[in-house]
């Protein structure tokens, strides 16, 4: 590594929560385009936002957050392990980097996990319950909001 991607404080890139919200909810509904599945509203999708925490444990107070998305589809839980085969194809053609897949027929159940180093972006899409519910998630990197001063370590 270089001594600047060592720098714990080297610039962060800044986006508002708005706009990061606004881009993570686009981000979630082409990842169910993708899986072939519709958003449910039950249960309903959610955002939460939570404070960055440093690679040497640094709790920052200057505002840095990253965002986390997640939108659920109703499908029966034997389409699961199809639907997200047909995502994760279509996440490597727009140079997502597949970092984990679990299949489990027999349950059935899938778990996979994604990341793009160059966006910083992480993903999730996977079974969890209630029965027959698919879950797709994205976490932003960390950013700053607009005007906010950067707090050095």
């Amino acid at each position: 590594m270089s001594q600047q991607e060592d720098d714990i404080n080297k610039p962060l890139p800044r986006k508002s929560q708005e706009d990061s919200s606004s881009w993570a909810k686009k981000f979630v509904s082409a990842m169910a385009r993708h899986a072939e599945v519709k958003i449910s509203h039950d249960p309903a999708p959610r955002k939460r936002s939570n404070t960055c925490v440093g690679k040497n444990d640094e709790v920052p107070e200057d505002g840095r957050y990253t965002l986390t998305y997640t939108a659920y589809a109703d499908l029966p839980a034997d389409q699961h392990i199809a639907s997200v085969r047909k995502l994760s194809e279509a996440l490597k053609k727009h140079g997502v980097r597949i970092t984990g897949v679990t299949e489990r027929p027999e349950t059935p159940e899938v778990i996979l996990f994604g990341e793009s180093e160059k966006e910083g972006y992480t993903l999730i899409a996977d079974t969890v319950k209630p029965p027959n519910t698919l879950r797709l998630s994205v976490t932003t990197p960390c950013y700053l909001p607009p005007g906010a001063k950067q707090q050095q370590f």
